[in-house]
């Protein structure tokens, strides 16, 4: 009786392997790498300058300019602090502290619920002295830390590994859901999921882990086919879950090529019921969020459902970015902006200011330099020689990208409002110092190719 084949991993990315090169090659590549090195870094630095000096325009505009100051300072302190940090500490001093960082992060999300100020029903922010931090942020700089050590000492090679690493990061991501922060604990699952699929996972093993949520998401929309109603228990057959559900199996059993494997025998049974459970059970686990948090996830849809109270934001920020056209409106010279028709415009709905008054071009020139930054910190993560530097850039890759898409999303209609800020660009402190720190690491991680 054979053994059962291993499924193949994905290999680890590598550059140039000095051992099957000759002396001159080797110097060659030395001097590229170096070259290639230098640039990379002066367009990383150059992208976030030129993000945070558009977003400072922004901000001079939106919200008649209030926030505007304070941002610029937050931006100078940001920038001495990491510099400072930059100078002193070096990647090796985070993967040897990675679980010390972990645990004081933890402390620090529990003293947080202990001793933190309450706004707007959230309990976001530690109050230490003049200063108020948000340990959340800091907690997305921790989780990367700890999950790039732990994958480079622990390669994904099953479902095991994975389940390991989605335990580590389930604990602050608990910590920072009871806040309530809905938006921040998606980030830390955006950040565990590209880390892991860099480590090793499979796209289709991920897939199948986020299943459930789709299997929700997709069972709230469309034709019902059944419905069933008993007291808090509410079972909704729809198409769209069907579609889905039948999809996801024929995937699967393409990929793992059913009639061979017995891996999908064993496990597809479970995988089913456990969806189905889902579209059972979802309105109780609904009932768990808070009612702001339920219209966030679905106003999306229909704005216009309820236009003076949960849509009003998205229906606003729409008027604004469709009255820029082409070339906009002016720099100060839009009506929605100036009139502060548009609320939090300083922070989730920012996009919408240069949408307005810039346009078509100047909400381009926005997406371009976000692709630009995120393509600069991938290639610093594939031109690594370390594990450890190579996953802290994708896990960089993975918050930033995450914000940028759900941010601007938010701003067109396409997705829930969750209240994740614009990297480098939406007003806050806390975001930003974490997002100046993230790309310090890319930076340091940059340095250790396989040639210096």
């Amino acid at each position: 009786m054979s053994a059962t084949r291993e499924p193949k991993r994905r290999p680890q990315p590598g550059i140039f392997d000095a051992a099957t090169g000759s002396k001159a090659t080797i110097r060659y590549n030395n001097k590229v790498l170096h070259s290639l090195k230098t640039f990379n870094n002066k367009v990383l630095i150059f992208t976030v300058l030129a993000i945070f000096a558009i977003g400072l325009l922004a901000l001079s505009s939106a919200a008649s300019g209030a926030f505007f100051a304070k941002q610029l300072l937050y931006g100078l302190i940001s920038a001495i602090i990491v510099f400072v940090l930059y100078r002193i500490f070096d990647l090796n001093f985070f993967q040897k502290n990675a679980t010390i960082i972990y645990f004081l992060n933890i402390a620090l999300l529990l003293v947080l619920k202990a001793l933190g100020a309450t706004v707007l029903g959230s309990q976001r922010w530690l109050k230490l002295g003049p200063v108020s931090i948000q340990p959340s942020e800091i907690a997305k700089v921790c989780l990367i830390i700890y999950l790039a050590a732990w994958l480079s000492k622990n390669p994904i090679q099953g479902y095991k590994d994975i389940l390991k690493t989605l335990a580590i990061v389930a604990l602050p991501a608990s910590l920072v859901l009871i806040q309530p922060d809905l938006g921040t604990t998606l980030v830390y699952v955006a950040i565990c999921f590209g880390m892991l699929f860099w480590a090793g996972a499979k796209l289709i093993e991920l897939l199948l882990l986020v299943s459930p949520l789709l299997t929700a998401i997709f069972s709230s929309f469309g034709t019902e086919l059944i419905t069933y109603n008993h007291g808090n228990l509410h079972f909704a057959l729809t198409l769209p879950f069907l579609i889905f559900i039948t999809v996801l199996l024929a995937v699967t059993a393409i990929y793992y090529k059913a009639w061979r494997s017995p891996w999908l025998s064993t496990n597809i049974f479970g995988l089913v019921s456990f969806n189905l459970l889902i579209m059972v059970f979802k309105t109780i686990a609904w009932s768990f969020l808070k009612e702001y948090q339920q219209k966030r996830l679905t106003i999306f849809v229909d704005p216009y459902s309820d236009p003076l109270g949960a849509g009003y934001h998205i229906i606003q920020s729409l008027y604004a970015i469709g009255s820029g056209g082409i070339w906009g409106q002016g720099f100060k010279a839009g009506n929605l902006t100036q009139g502060r028709f548009v609320p939090e415009q300083h922070t989730d709905f920012v996009f919408s200011a240069i949408g307005e008054e810039f346009g078509f071009i100047g909400t381009g020139l926005i997406i371009v330099l976000y692709i630009v930054l995120c393509l600069n910190i991938i290639t610093a993560a594939k031109n690594s020689k370390s594990k450890f530097s190579a996953l802290i850039s994708i896990g960089t890759f993975s918050m930033l990208f995450f914000h940028i898409f759900v941010n601007i999303g938010m701003n067109l209609s396409v997705m829930p409002i969750t209240g994740v800020p614009l990297p480098f660009f939406s007003y806050g402190g806390s975001s930003l110092l974490v997002d100046l720190f993230l790309v310090s690491l890319v930076l340091k991680s940059s340095k250790n190719l396989a040639y210096k």
